[in-house]
């Protein structure tokens, strides 16, 4: 990866909106984009509906947090094995089929809610199921980005990616609350399952053999995967990340898993103000994605992963002082900055890790990142059995505490990578170079039916 120094006078190390859109002048970038934004909505639906109908089903936090570890135990188990599949088969076939299996794992979902058959361990069973494709296939999303753009737009692609991610989050979660509201929870399914078979069919565009990352084929696949572990180990800078990342998404993140039975129980309000709630953490998520991807160009992006973890622990407390205090509005609010924040911080994690881990790596070192993702539906179960007990606002505030305990603390192990100057990639370029020589971008354009 090309790398400069630290920025100083005159570097182009001050933040850009410009620099971020470069990204979608590669046609395969844009097709790759429309595809997780389709992907993405369905997501977002099925995260209210899941929650929706364990609460329906049990009105136990618990039994929502048990729902969100069927999720997020395959995460746990197989994201390493995704990753490994990354690096040594054709990304873009592996994304598909993972859409695929999504699809198929809603629509089951779907029938057994039209024949009044689903039950706990059925929802907890096809959890299982959704979580392993997922587990399997998204370690090569990113990856699979990286080969478009070509690796000094890394930053860019992923943080544009996960701005579309989080655009969803406006209205997947608003329109699922209505769906629900209006007709019933399988619909919400049937329409998750359409959404994943247009994001794979729309994959078809994105030709195959693109090059520009060599596929990893030398070893057994779990000695490649030990050497992935071993080399986020060895590198400081990966590992700080993955340590940082793991303390997020153990005590911050699972409060959206709590969020339907908070809503209902402690807001006295109903499924349609619970998406409308999710939407409103949308609104922020969307900022804060868009606002990472302007420091492309920046070399103090540690230092702002760092501040919106202090501020998304601040949010969470936040969260429970002021819907006692301010009831919904004052929920609204806080859920505001949540989003913003640790949104902001995820992102940044992401983006970073793969600025700083070699390309024939990639797939192995996200896959890592993922085991992150697990943390949270892991955690979502004993939280939620916590705040069954102590109750969830005062979840929230001992979340929120230990998140900022968290940050201070790996700002005083670690000050030189938290508040130090990161190296920057070489700056994009919009247009020919003089002299004719096209930019990084230009070159990587790839005939649609190229092969």
């Amino acid at each position: 990866m090309a790398q400069r120094g630290p920025a100083g006078p005159g570097s182009g190390g001050k933040p850009s909106f410009r620099a971020a859109l470069v990204v979608f002048q590669n046609r395969n970038y844009r097709y790759l984009w429309t595809s997780s934004l389709f992907s993405f909505t369905g997501m977002q639906m099925q995260q209210v509906a899941r929650a929706l109908l364990a609460w329906e089903l049990t009105k136990s936090y618990g039994a929502v947090g048990l729902i969100s570890l069927s999720f997020g135990l395959p995460m746990l188990f197989f994201s390493l094995i995704g990753g490994s599949l990354a690096d040594r088969f054709e990304k873009r076939n592996l994304t598909m089929a993972s859409q695929a299996a999504t699809a198929f794992f809603a629509v089951a979902t779907a029938a057994m809610l039209v024949t009044d058959t689903i039950t706990i361990p059925w929802l907890f069973a096809l959890g299982v199921g959704g979580g392993t494709a997922m587990a399997l296939g998204m370690p090569a999303r990113s990856p699979l980005m990286a080969q478009v753009v070509g690796s000094q737009n890394v930053m860019s692609a992923m943080a544009m990616s996960n701005a579309a991610m989080n655009a969803t989050r406006l209205f997947g979660p608003a329109l699922a609350g209505v769906m629900v509201a209006t007709w019933n929870l399988e619909s919400v399914y049937f329409l998750q399952s359409a959404l994943s078979v247009i994001s794979a069919v729309i994959l078809l565009a994105v030709p195959t053999g693109l090059g520009g990352l060599a596929l990893v084929q030398r070893g057994s696949m779990f000695r490649e995967i030990g050497n992935g572990l071993a080399y986020v180990a060895r590198d400081s800078r990966l590992r700080q990340l993955n340590i940082s990342m793991f303390a997020v998404s153990f005590f911050a993140m699972p409060y959206v898993m709590l969020l339907a039975g908070f809503v209902h129980e402690d807001l006295n309000k109903g499924d349609a103000e619970f998406g409308f709630l999710q939407s409103v953490s949308g609104v922020g998520a969307l900022v804060g994605s868009l606002g990472v991807a302007t420091l492309t160009q920046f070399d103090r992006k540690t230092l702002v992963q760092w501040t919106a973890g202090i501020i998304g622990g601040l949010g969470l407390v936040a969260l429970a002082i002021f819907s006692r205090s301010f009831g919904y509005t004052g929920a609204i609010g806080a859920t505001l900055v949540l989003g913003l924040a640790l949104t902001a911080y995820q992102t940044l994690n992401s983006t970073l890790m793969m600025e700083a881990a070699k390309p024939e790596f990639y797939g192995r070192v996200m896959s890592i990142n993922m085991l992150s993702f697990s943390a949270m539906p892991l955690m979502a179960f004993p939280l939620g059995k916590i705040a069954d007990h102590v109750g969830v606002t005062n979840m929230f505030i001992a979340q929120g505490a230990i998140v900022v305990g968290i940050m201070l603390v790996i700002s005083l192990l670690n000050p030189g990578h938290t508040f130090g100057r990161a190296p920057v990639p070489e700056r994009p370029q919009f247009g020919p170079r003089p002299g004719g020589v096209p930019s990084a971008n230009e070159a990587l354009e790839v005939p649609a039916g190229g092969k």
